[in-house]
């Protein structure tokens, strides 16, 4: 089985323990320090592949720390730990560039939630793991196959045949990956759980009901579950504000499509769904964000994505309100067709009562959306 390693910096004796406790019931093996000394020590003897430094204001610097530790571990996950949303705020303006650093809001009693992080960073870790080594054995096997030109027609059959169950289990490991990476937005928030997978749904059976060429569902799938990305680079304090948004905040939290899109823009295989990612913000009239677009210069695969993000909006309870039973939201998705949203995807989601076809599949998970449909 694969191990993985973590490497958990804290000051404090019993913060320390605690942390090193939870990881490793995650099945890692967990190295502690408690200087940043020692800690740079231990990540020169070994590799590791997460660290967490609790980062306590005026006692230990754990952003220092994890800036240097991109020397010697510059693919390891790294999260700062802190108490309250005003800690390590300058993590909120680093530059893309410069690599991720989360900073994690979790007091003592909260962390489950680094537990829950860690626990979908890991899933993506082994999944990548596997892609590499079934694209290193897809390159053996076609080297293999170029050697053997002589070979009966029947061995070159059952070897195509291997190559091609491979793909398949390529292709699965990178929609395994995608979704995983869903899930560690959600884990940031823990009131979007379960949204990305609703949206996607929605989207899904909207679009087939749309004629969608087949073709592309799979690719608009991923559109839908990945739609905020973006959200990985929005403050806690205001992805995670219990109340409404000022309006520097929600300037701040409109900012999510266009950091999504630069995060997709990196990712080869999220090139086919930025359009989902950046523009599903965007309105029929043209008053939408980031790109002012409307109508039908709104791509196809947003315009989807926009119908079924406001209809799991209303539907669904949020801490400070209950959903909307499916008729309301049907009057509200038809009062807003034309202005919000294409009014012919509107017509084909409200007629044919799409939401009433998954609306007990989902009826359980709760969902807030950083209050993006309440404005």
């Amino acid at each position: 089985m694969r191990k993985f390693r973590a490497l958990v910096a804290h000051p404090q004796v019993e913060s320390l323990g605690e942390l090193a406790e939870l990881l490793r019931g995650l099945g890692m093996i967990v190295e502690t320090a408690r200087s940043t000394v020692e800690a740079l020590n231990k990540l020169r003897s070994h590799p590791v592949h997460v660290i967490v430094a609790g980062h306590v204001t005026g006692s230990f610097d754990g952003v220092g720390f994890l800036e240097a530790s991109a020397v010697h571990a510059p693919e390891a996950l790294r999260i700062a730990l802190v108490s309250n949303p005003d800690e390590a705020v300058e993590l909120d303006y680093r530059p893309t560039h410069s690599g991720i650093i989360i900073r994690l809001v979790a007091r003592p009693s909260e962390r489950s939630r680094l537990v829950a992080l860690v626990g979908e960073a890991l899933k993506l870790l082994a999944l990548v793991e596997d892609q590499r080594e079934l694209v290193r054995k897809l390159s053996l096997d076609q080297a293999k196959l170029q050697r053997r030109e002589t070979l009966l027609d029947v061995v070159v059959h059952e070897r195509t045949k291997e190559l091609a169950e491979s793909y398949e289990k390529l292709k699965s490991a990178n929609r395994q990956a995608l979704f995983g990476l869903a899930e560690a937005i959600e884990a940031k928030d823990p009131y979007t759980k379960g949204h990305c997978g609703r949206v996607a749904a929605y989207s899904l059976l909207l679009a087939k009901e749309a004629g969608y060429p087949e073709g592309g569902l799979e690719t608009l799938e991923f559109g839908a579950f990945l739609h905020d990305i973006g959200k990985i680079g929005i403050k806690d304090a205001v992805l995670l504000k219990p109340g409404p948004l000022d309006d520097a905040e929600w300037i701040h939290m409109r900012e999510h499509p266009v950091k999504g899109y630069d995060i997709a823009s990196k990712i080869e295989m999220l090139h086919p769904i930025m359009g989902a990612v950046r523009n599903h913000h965007e309105r029929w009239d043209g008053s939408g964000y980031p790109d002012k677009m409307h109508s039908h210069d709104i791509p196809l695969v947003a315009r989807i994505v926009a119908i079924a993000d406001a209809y799991d909006a209303m539907s669904t309870d949020r801490p400070y309100k209950a959903g909307l039973p499916l008729e309301e939201c049907e009057a509200v998705l038809r009062k807003t067709a034309g202005k919000m949203y294409d009014p012919d995807l509107i017509e084909v989601f409200v007629t044919r009562k799409l939401g009433e076809l998954y609306r007990e599949d989902y009826a359980d998970l709760p969902y807030d959306d950083g209050h993006a449909a309440s404005k």
